[in-house]
């Protein structure tokens, strides 16, 4: 038996969620939960975001969310699928070439 950290309520091992908070303005690093599935659904989740990571010149790095429909706007699909993967060397990229 285990107990959901939102409730106080005793828990089977079989019906706890281990919850994760990555991200939140509050607190600098993750926190995790234990909760039930019932006691989350009082969540309104957000459904088709897109997670974009900003790498700026000066190495700090930010994550953003915005859905995927305000993207697409920026960013229609055909021209995603075009963009080099994170893996392996980006097209017309030369290391140490002029900017």
């Amino acid at each position: 038996m285990r107990v959901s950290d939102v409730s106080g309520i005793e828990l089977n091992d079989k019906d706890v969620v281990n919850v994760v908070v990555r991200s939140h303005p509050q607190v600098s690093e993750a926190r995790q939960f234990d909760a039930s599935a019932e006691e989350l659904k009082a969540l309104k989740t957000v459904n088709n975001l897109v997670l974009l990571e900003y790498r700026l010149a000066d190495g700090s790095t930010q994550d953003v969310y915005v859905s995927a429909t305000e993207f697409a706007k920026l960013i229609p699909n055909d021209k995603l699928e075009s963009f080099d993967p994170l893996r392996g060397r980006r097209k017309n990229f030369r290391p140490g070439g002029q900017d």
